[in-house]
């Protein structure tokens, strides 16, 4: 089926509108100029704002915690903001600030935390002590604002869009806005947070996963509680402010403060919630294609896996498990949940067979019900599915106009009904489910709870998520969804994908990115589809480079339009990838700690150097390294045919993981680098737990031996150890050179290399 595309935007809508916030044509700007009263109710303080033209806005605050600042911004007419239901509980803590008015300014306080309002000219200003760390824009030229402070744009019908401009400081450095595959620093960047499907690339501003959180090094985080669309110009129009402008009257959310990164990351994944530790299976290495096709086909990959001794634990059955393939007809998937009994028969026993030989599956899902389908009938009777704003039923539009039927999960009862669906699917045995797409709810859309799809279309993928992670803990308790989406809120459901990327040199470059951006707003677990999605066929280096690298990931899975399989690219490509296989698997106590670490204080587990070296003024501008977890750097090799590579070492000393030779950090050195391995490096004084036995699987390592494996002087004497069951142990580095534990398994200290 050829795709014949126009010259106008793929679909006619999946381009980002990324035009300048200011000084656009068809707009003007009512911004505020002075502050002109303050009153305190019940746990609010509000400021009534001067606008340029003589109206009045509102500005509202409330304190969440001693370092996290709600704020509201409206007109005094009624305005209303859909209720972040996406987010934690503690997100909607709601405490008095102390008010003090002086004569130039109305100073609010919390802890450390002051808010100086300034009377006129208008300006907000954050100081965490001493330090002011945000401050609204009061930046001119020719006596005119270039990005006013705070305000409406209002187009020709009168419809107002909420903005806050603020200050970049000399130095600053900005992370976050959920998966961008642009540069992971976010300075000079103009792009939009919207849902959308990328189209199998990664080389454009199109993102499968939309976070309006931005972390500042100056010691700030800025959160939007909106699901509304959001346009961001960090240093692009104007080089010393940044704003971020929302399609809607309401800008609403929290500033937040922190030392470092580590501590901006807590703040917000602490409103939106935290993953739950994995099932420690789900952490090996899984293989999938688009698609199995046959159980037959399934059995035979399983089979030269085992026989090949490449580790690995969960095959993916992807779109081809239904009885009806509706891609042809639709130029989108379906999902009917009708079993493809020719292709899989007797599916209870085929999965059950393949747990009890330590073959876990996954199973890929899509909300949108075909026309025509019992399951569509079924929603039309019980009146599930969204409708539009004009009484019509609101379809998935993709080239032409579909009558696909999106079930309303706004809808408490439709929630649980398509749930029990989902949960029918997983009591067959499969164990994790694979949720896709959810990134095209039409703006005309109308939701049960009153909301339309410009307030839902990002909103939605988190009720989509929740109700297929929901279901698999109700059956199974894997506490992982392999979810291509995101939104606020998302991350605590551990599991996701980099979505559809290109198949090249270029498209591994970006997904790194990809991965490296959205771990700074919530998402700890992730991964790509190991030698890219789509595209023509990886040749043989790119499938091993892309492998070294996905192997070293929070999550390890191949998937493509084409065979992903090891044998398929040669003998070379099958023992590298044995090679690094086995290498994760007996990293995967270590990367265990590191989901602790995600558990307790949200930190991804595949990081970019900033977050462990964020003074170090030099990691900034990398993101072509990334370390797994707090002490591994990995070097990935984007370019065919290469045989060195320029490394960046941050602060302290590394050893090479293949030579033992010894670096000092804060360096670049070149090394020579081969086609059977990438530069991996481990961080002088890392304290890493290994597994001592080369691992087939992890459905059974409960009394596995476990090597401490210490790198120099060890920098800790203390760590965790989780168990197959997920249960935390404590381990200790006594002085006489023991270990002290209460592990199941044989646990022993081995120096590395000396100090």
């Amino acid at each position: 089926m050829e795709e014949q595309i126009i010259s106008k935007s793929v679909n006619g809508w999946d381009y980002q509108n990324t035009d300048r916030i200011f000084y656009k044509e068809g707009y003007y700007y009512d911004y505020a100029v002075k502050a002109t009263d303050v009153w305190v109710e019940k746990d609010y303080v509000s400021v009534e704002i001067g606008l340029i033209s003589g109206n009045k806005g509102l500005l509202r605050f409330s304190k969440t915690n001693e370092k996290n600042l709600f704020f509201e911004f409206k007109t005094m007419e009624s305005a209303f903001e859909m209720k972040p239901f996406y987010l934690t509980e503690k997100s909607a803590q709601r405490g008095a600030l102390s008010l003090t008015v002086e004569n130039d300014s109305f100073v609010l306080s919390i802890g450390k935390l002051i808010i100086n309002i300034n009377k006129e000219p208008f300006q907000l200003e954050v100081i965490n002590g001493k330090k002011a760390v945000f401050s609204t824009s009061i930046k001119k030229i020719s006596r005119q604002y270039v990005t006013p402070g705070l305000g409406h744009r209002i187009d020709a019908n009168g419809y107002r869009e909420a903005f806050i401009s603020w200050n970049i400081a000399n130095g600053e450095k900005f992370y976050g806005l959920g998966e961008k595959f642009s540069s992971v620093e976010k300075s000079a960047t103009r792009t939009t947070s919207y849902a959308m499907d990328a189209c199998a690339t990664n080389t454009t501003d199109l993102a499968y996963k939309a976070h309006p959180i931005l972390l500042s090094t100056n010691g700030y985080g800025l959160l939007l509680t909106t699901a509304k669309r959001t346009h961001w110009d960090i240093g692009d129009f104007c080089f010393v402010s940044g704003t971020v402008l929302v399609e809607g009257p309401v800008l609403r959310g929290h500033i937040f403060i922190g030392e470092k990164l580590k501590d901006l990351i807590a703040e917000e994944t602490e409103l939106q919630g935290r993953s739950e530790m994995v099932e420690p299976w789900t952490l090996g290495v899984w293989y999938s294609r688009c698609a199995y096709m046959n159980k037959k086909e399934l059995y035979g990959v399983k089979d030269k896996l085992r026989e090949l001794e490449l580790p690995f634990d969960v095959l993916n059955i992807d779109v081809h498990w239904g009885k009806n393939y509706w891609y042809k007809k639709f130029w989108v998937d379906c999902c009917d949940f009708e079993w493809g009994e020719d292709k899989f028969p007797k599916p209870t026993e085929m999965f059950a067979e393949l747990m009890k030989q330590n073959v876990a599956c996954s199973l890929w899902i899509n909300p949108y019900l075909p026309p025509g389908t019992a399951v569509y009938k079924e929603a039309m009777e019980k009146d599930y599915l969204v409708k539009t704003t004009e009484g019509g039923l609101a379809h998935i539009k993709r080239r032409q106009v579909s009558e696909i039927g999106i079930p309303d999960l706004t809808n408490p009862e439709a929630y649980m009904w398509w749930k029990e669906k989902v949960k029918g699917l997983l009591r067959l045995g499969i164990r994790v489910l694979k949720p896709d797409y959810t990134d095209r709810i039409p703006e005309d859309a109308l939701f049960f709870n009153g909301y339309t799809g410009k307030d839902m279309h990002n909103a939605y993928i988190y009720l989509y998520i929740k109700a297929c992670y929901d279901a698999t803990q109700e059956v199974h308790g894997t506490s992982l969804v392999w979810k291509r989406p995101g939104f606020l809120g998302t991350g605590k459901f551990a599991g996701t994908w980099s979505g559809d990327v290109e198949s090249s040199f270029e498209g591994l470059k970006y997904t790194i990115r990809g991965g490296l951006s959205v771990g700074f707003t919530g998402e700890s677990y992730w991964s790509s589809d190991i030698a890219g999605f789509k595209g023509e066929r990886p040749n043989p280096e790119l499938y091993i480079r892309w492998s070294q690298i996905g192997l070293l990931c929070s999550l390890a899975r191949y998937h493509g339009t084409s065979e992903r399989e090891p044998w398929f690219y040669g003998e070379q490509a099958v023992n590298i990838v044995r090679e690094y296989s086995q290498l994760r698997y007996s990293l995967v106590p270590y990367i265990l700690e590191m989901a602790v670490q995600a558990e307790d204080k949200g930190l991804p587990i595949m990081r970019h150097l900033a977050i462990e070296f964020q003074k170090d003024a030099f990691v900034h501008a990398i993101d072509d390294e990334f370390l797994l977890g707090e002490d591994i750097l990995v070097v990935p090799i984007l370019e065919e045919g290469m045989t060195k590579r320029d490394v960046y070492l941050p602060e302290g000393t590394w050893f090479d993981l293949k030579t033992g030779e010894k670096y000092a950090g804060r360096s670049t050195i070149t090394v020579d680098v081969t086609l059977e391995d990438i530069p991996i490096f481990i961080r002088g004084g890392a304290v890493i737990p290994q597994f001592k036995a080369k691992l087939q699987h992890l459905k059974d390592f409960e009394t596995e031996a476990i090597e401490i494996c210490v790198y120099g002087k060890a920098k800790k004497m203390q760590g965790t150890l989780v168990s197959q069951n997920r249960v935390r142990y404590t381990y200790t580095i006594l002085e006489n050179g023991s270990i002290a534990t209460d592990y199941p398994g044989n646990v022993t200290l081995r120096q590395m290399y000396e100090a």
